[in-house]
């Protein structure tokens, strides 16, 4: 399940206290956790990341994950359920895309059956809602 499997589960939860969740998921970021496999051949973590890029890596700078993470602070609500993926300091919400296409991926009736179970009262909510169980 990970991270994005457990942001989805209390995206819906969260909401209704008025708290956002979301992730931000990145590629090969610049970095001092770098400097584990450079000490060893008495590169920087610049050096390492230059070197990786020379081989097609795509490499991120630190700034480019503050700002996705600033971006979704400023988005407030609306970055809910948000699953921002950080690659050669781009940004996409990736997230957005699988809930639009949904369908297309899943297919009618496979979405019509997860659809259904959204509704079920079986766990207990955040907010406060009570479970109702005709067990």
């Amino acid at each position: 399940m990970g991270v994005v499997g457990l942001m989805r589960a209390l995206e819906r939860e969260t909401a209704g206290l008025g708290i956002s969740i979301a992730v931000v998921a990145l590629a090969v970021t610049v970095t001092l956790i770098l400097l584990t496999g450079c000490r060893e051949v008495g590169w920087t973590p610049a050096d390492y990341a230059a070197e990786m890029a020379g081989r097609g890596v795509p490499i991120n700078k630190a700034e480019s994950v503050a700002w996705a993470v600033c971006w979704l602070f400023d988005q407030g609500m609306a970055a809910n359920g948000a699953g921002i993926f950080v690659q050669a300091d781009r940004m996409v919400d990736l997230e957005r895309g699988l809930a639009k296409t949904r369908e297309m991926w899943m297919g009618k009736e496979m979405l019509d059956l997860f659809r259904g179970g959204r509704k079920a009262p079986l766990f207990k909510r955040l907010d406060g809602e009570k479970v109702k169980s005709s067990l």
